[in-house]
């Protein structure tokens, strides 16, 4: 019997426990023709409050069992060589390794104070209390979402990735802005930072004892805010009872708004008001606006890449572009009618380019053009693209992403509703702005 096994036995039998003690209040009270009194009624939530925490955690440790099944399948599979005995792979202990994986919304729900808030709820004839508060559940970005084991090596680091202990924000999401660039915790409400300007090579022949001729990267420090963006939705006291609905909700709706905000602020947010100040804004991002065939968008952005590798020695890692001009360049035709990027069941072109080199490849790319993972948004207005590099920027977070719920919001209290708030705190660092190009299309 592994951990997980003992610790599902043990939770069964808690459970057990606490379902005969309560019970037997009830058995006390009919056997005394009575109603239970209010000390017994209080004892009785208490078992029900274990109960359900039981649940939870019951539900974590069979998640586990099932995880570590399915690594000793692989490892069967693999042989000998391979198998949970031997976690060297695995860069946790074996009882961490598989540690849940919680979205935002199970955070939620799992959290004491939405517990407390749906027993209140219930215990109260099926009402919120004015001014009631779940209190903020926050969850942190952990960085890379899943990554090769490294440690021991062997086959099993092919096959199985690491799993990241504790919560994970970007399970299996659609690329973001926020995942081509670099990412950090900020622990301040501003950031300062050095920008590399205009570079300004010295290098020469120099002679013996002759002087060196000095070499200049137009260095200047700034300072870069920490900004907020948020959003409230309204849902009904029952959704809110209903943690699968209310998970969901959360994962599916609020949450999804707030990145759609932060991917338009990333790209093209005003500066000195209360958005993050984009990379398109002000940021002194080379632009690229000429030189090309009519309608030929896919060349203009190649003329724009080869410009960065030019003028600032770097090789482009990806693009960003409007649904519009993607679709302009995907349906791109030959004199003889054939799509360049091979049409739906493919043709003499073959399939469209994956990312084909280690240091173009970005987790969640499906598109791409000359091997450079391409991002589709409507974050960025149509006739206009940016190629850019990772290290050329960094955002920078406060905290993660955090949810509350209340009803002290406007009349809800009235209309038995109840306003979820999802909100997170970031900044942009733009440490070399011609680690971008901006590519005018149009």
């Amino acid at each position: 019997m592994n951990r997980f096994e003992r610790d599902i036995r043990a939770i069964e039998e808690k459970m057990a426990e606490h379902a005969q003690a309560f019970q037997a209040i009830y058995k006390k009270a009919d056997d005394e023709d009575r109603r239970p009194t209010d000390d017994e009624n209080e004892k009785v939530r208490e078992h029900h409050k274990a109960i359900e925490v039981l649940k939870v955690e019951k539900k974590e440790a069979q998640a586990g069992l099932k995880t570590l099944q399915e690594v000793d399948e692989i490892g069967r599979k693999l042989g000998p060589a391979v198998s949970t005995m031997d976690m060297r792979v695995v860069s946790e202990p074996q009882d961490r390794a598989y540690e849940r994986i919680k979205s935002l919304g199970e955070m939620f729900t799992d959290s004491a104070g939405y517990k407390n808030a749906i027993d209140e709820y219930r215990n109260g004839g099926g009402r919120f209390r004015e001014g009631f508060s779940t209190g903020a559940v926050t969850l942190e970005m952990k960085g890379t979402l899943l990554e090769g084991a490294g440690g021991g090596g062997g086959a099993i680091a092919a096959t199985v990735p690491q799993v990241v202990p504790g919560v994970v924000d970007k399970l299996f999401q659609q690329l973001t802005v926020a995942d081509l660039i670099m990412s950090g915790q900020a622990s301040t409400n501003s950031i300062r930072y050095v920008v590399e300007g205009t570079a300004t090579s010295g290098a020469a022949g120099v002679a013996e004892g002759g002087t060196k001729p000095e070499s200049s990267l137009g260095l200047t420090t700034t300072d870069e805010p920490i900004k907020k963006i948020a959003t409230i939705l309204p849902v009904s006291e029952e959704m809110l009872e209903d943690a699968p609905a209310i998970q969901s909700y959360i994962n599916g709706r609020l949450s999804l708004f707030v990145r759609i905000e932060e991917e338009r602020q990333l790209l093209r947010g005003t500066s000195g008001g209360n958005e993050v100040q984009g990379l398109l804004t002000s940021r002194n991002v080379p632009v690229y606006a000429g030189g090309t065939a009519a309608g030929n968008k896919a060349e203009q952005l190649f003329k724009g890449m080869n410009g960065m590798r030019g003028s600032a020695f770097l090789e482009p890692e990806w693009v960003i572009m409007n649904p519009t001009d993607w679709q302009d360049i995907r349906l791109l035709k030959d004199n003889s009618g054939q799509l360049y990027g091979g049409g739906p069941f493919f043709g003499p072109y073959g399939g469209p380019q994956g990312p084909a080199t280690a240091s173009s490849q970005v987790q969640g790319a499906t598109d791409a053009l000359w091997s450079k993972p391409v991002l589709v948004t409507g974050a960025l207005g149509a006739g206009t693209a940016l190629v850019g590099t990772r290290a050329a920027a960094q955002v920078w977070r406060r905290g993660g992403l955090s949810v509350e719920a209340s009803n002290s919001h406007s009349n809800f209290f009235q209309l038995n509703l109840v306003a979820i708030r999802a909100e997170e705190r970031l900044g942009l660092a733009v440490y070399r702005p011609n680690g971008f190009v901006e590519v005018r299309l149009a």
